[in-house]
């Protein structure tokens, strides 16, 4: 599910991820919440899970949930690491800390890149700081952030740097909405009030927030920072995306200049299966501007954003649905179905943004974003078999873009393979195509190759620019030792036809490579952990095409204390 072609934050999942393979849940009493956490599982996996327990009884091994309606050895591998039938008890940590540190080799002045992620809890009571220093940055402490945060499970408290994610991704979540390809289940779950420690410099709050349960559920808040872009002379932002990336040298000089302030609301109230939600926040941008950073030319001014949510879970499938009102009272929403008929699992979702509708902490639209997606998906012994169909129209120019994917996957023995192929309409002539094929050999148990093949094709009205890539992969795992190794080359004719390849990365990255031109590229990947309490991770990786050359090097540090 991370393999996306755009560059999004998903260290928010990562984190929970992490969390969950130091403490996996135990099926025999979590519930759909803490199943939602495994974003392998659906919604109705999370419900078959806990339908099956009721009928049948606790699960005596991992191995049970096999007997799942909709669950496959495939699946099973996935989730293995993140489940059990005892939990472990929870041990607090009391103190964590991460050091990374990336350059290019050779070296050049202030490429480093580094990144600092220290954690203190005691009880119900955590404390965080980050820091950041990007490439060509003259400060280490180019970005830092931190925080305070109590919780004692009932209500909650955050002071300094802080996220929230309420609702469906409308105008209160970092994580993303049906405009991208974030994955429906990530977005059925809310996590609520809970600590920043991404590293995009322009979102998260930063102020104070308190949530708690009496009649219904509410959170209230409160934010005011700077924001890293700058004011030119003719009163236009730049360099106000989220990264704070800066992209000329006045953008170095003039930064910091652009005062954010917020505050709103969020209520909760279930009456048994039926969840209502409300949420609203004010926005002050000092001085208002133009953006040109924008995908929607955003006029930063003040202004209210207001959304009410309705979600409904049953036995056997899941709603969410959220409707909008934002900047200049564009009014735009989505909702989303994800039920289990006969033996597939149904995804059936829609959504309608107008162009100018934008939520600081939510969506953005560029153009009208009216459509909607039907995915089905069949998992048995037999194959784990899927099909996505979706449209994305756009109203101003009265066409829409339709889209239909296959996938399929299939493990015999120590053979895994995966076939997904896509195919893109525009204009009711066919622009896009590609297919991704990949199998997994695996003669040890500890010891496997990987071959990945992928290829792309955008027509245009009189040609046809294609890409293509191979690469075989050799992984290694034992004990506390983790190793990679990929070889790699590709062919692009032209940046319409890139390619964005998933590889593995130091822990708390996400990286799908784009590759253009024609070249090769490969990587070395290798994480030791020589105490219980402490983790080394390396990464050297190289692309060469033409006359580009570019290497670079990192290194972390994981340490629990």
């Amino acid at each position: 599910m991370f393999e996306i072609e755009e560059d999004r934050d998903l260290e928010i999942l990562l984190e929970e991820m992490e969390s969950l393979i130091h403490h996996p849940l135990d099926i025999n009493s979590a519930g759909f919440g803490d199943l939602a956490k495994i974003l392998y599982l659906t919604p109705t996996d999370c419900l078959n899970i806990i339908e099956y327990r009721a009928k049948h009884g606790p699960y005596s091994s991992t191995k049970d949930v096999l007997n799942v309606p909709g669950f496959d050895e495939s699946l099973y591998s996935k989730i293995q690491p993140f489940i059990t039938v005892k939990a472990k008890p929870l041990r607090i940590e009391k103190c964590s800390v991460r050091l990374r540190s990336i350059t290019e080799l050779p070296r050049s002045e202030l490429s480093e890149e580094y990144y600092t992620r220290s954690e203190v809890k005691y009880g119900n009571y955590r404390v965080y700081v980050i820091t950041e220093k990007d490439p060509f940055e003259d400060s280490f402490f180019d970005y830092y952030a931190f925080g305070f945060l109590a919780d004692n499970g009932v209500r909650s408290c955050a002071v300094g740097k802080y996220n929230l994610d309420l609702g469906s991704g409308v105008v209160l979540s970092p994580v993303g909405s049906f405009l991208y390809s974030t994955d429906f289940r990530v977005i059925t779950r809310e996590r609520g009030l809970f600590p920043y420690t991404s590293v995009l410099e322009n979102s998260g709050f930063f102020g104070a927030a308190y949530s708690d349960s009496l009649v219904l559920r509410y959170t209230v808040f409160v934010s005011q920072q700077k924001l890293d872009g700058r004011i030119d002379t003719l009163g236009f932002a730049r360099s106000f995306d989220e990264s704070g990336n800066h992209i000329d040298s006045l953008s170095q000089s003039r930064k910091d200049r652009i005062s954010e302030r917020l505050f709103g609301y969020d209520v909760h109230y279930r009456i048994a299966d039926l969840q209502v939600s409300s949420r609203s926040y004010w926005c002050l941008y000092d001085p208002p501007f133009v953006c040109v950073d924008s995908a929607v030319q955003f006029y930063g001014d003040r202004f209210w954003a207001t959304a009410l949510g309705l979600n409904y879970t049953a036995q056997s499938f899941v709603i969410v649905s959220e409707l909008a009102r934002s900047f200049r009272n564009r009014i735009g929403g989505l909702f989303g179905f994800n039920g289990r008929f006969a033996a597939c699992d149904v995804q059936l979702a829609g959504k309608y943004f107008p162009t100018g509708f934008y939520s600081p902490k939510g969506v953005e639209a560029a153009n009208d974003y009216v459509g909607g997606v039907l995915a089905v998906q069949h998992r048995s012994g037999m194959a784990d078999i899927g099909m996505t169909v979706s449209i994305d129209g756009d109203t101003e120019t009265d066409s829409a873009k339709y889209r239909v994917q296959f996938s399929f996957e299939k493990k015999v023995g120590c053979v895994n393979a995966k076939i997904q192929t896509r195919w893109r309409w525009y204009g009711g002539e066919r622009d896009y195509r590609g297919s991704r094929a990949f199998l997994r050999f695996t003669p040890l148990r500890h010891l496997f190759f990987d071959i990945r093949l992928e290829d792309k094709y955008v027509y245009d009205t009189d040609s046809v620019s294609t890409g293509l890539f191979a690469a075989l992969e050799v992984g290694f795992e034992f004990k506390t030792i983790r190793m990679r190794v990929r070889y790699g080359i590709f062919d692009t004719d032209d940046y319409d036809s890139r390619l964005y390849v998933y590889e593995t990365d130091l822990p708390g990255i996400v990286r799908n490579r784009m590759l253009y031109d024609s070249g090769y590229y490969g990587f070395i990947y290798c994480s030791v952990r020589p105490r219980r309490l402490v983790t080394l991770s390396a990464k050297y990786s190289v692309i060469e095409k033409g006359d580009l050359l570019d290497k670079r090097v990192g290194a972390q540090l994981d340490i629990r204390l």
